[in-house]
């Protein structure tokens, strides 16, 4: 049986994010020329992740048959992490390319409005403008939500929920 194996330092999840939608491919989570380290936020040090595809089902009865009737509705897909929050991560760096996901971070992206670019990848860490060879992506694009940093005596690092809310498809590829 094959597996999609996560394990440290060499093939863990991450989360890259883009504000530049136009250059964005979610066929094959290619981010566009104008990628690059000093644009993309890799948003890594995830805890557990959630994909969902939501596609909704409406169900009605009627006189001509003795079963359910059923027909499928659009998807409100989404992706639901927690992030072990970094300085750089989370509220963006300083001197990088102006309004991209890199300056302006998780809480900035959220707060602002700002819809990203975003690849997921299964297995591989790298923030590259394309994924490497056999990783496995969900991509799209979409508005970041449910952020909420939280931190207690008993678990003393700050994290925080984050979600992706879809806008439109969630594409799923194999590189």
């Amino acid at each position: 049986m094959a597996t999609i194996t996560v394990t440290e330092p060499t093939t863990f999840p991450a989360l890259i994010l883009s504000t530049d939608i136009a250059g964005f491919n979610s066929a094959n989570g290619y981010f566009g020329a104008n990628a690059n380290a000093n644009t993309l936020l890799n948003v890594t040090c995830l805890q557990d992740v959630t994909v969902t595809n939501g596609t909704g089902i409406f169900s009605w009865t009627d006189f001509c048959s003795a079963s359910i009737n059923k027909v499928t509705t659009p998807s409100d897909n989404e992706i639901s992490t927690n992030i072990v929050i970094d300085p750089n991560v989370f509220f963006g760096v300083s001197g990088a390319v102006a309004s991209s996901a890199k300056q302006l971070g998780v809480s900035g992206i959220s707060n602002d409005r700002v819809e990203v670019a975003f690849r997921f990848q299964l297995n591989d860490p790298t923030a590259n403008a394309t994924p490497d060879a056999n990783v496995y992506c969900y991509t799209g694009v979409g508005y970041i939500s449910s952020v909420a940093p939280t931190v207690s005596p008993d678990a003393p690092v700050w994290v925080s929920p984050l979600t992706i809310a879809v806008n439109g498809d969630l594409t799923a590829f194999k590189s």
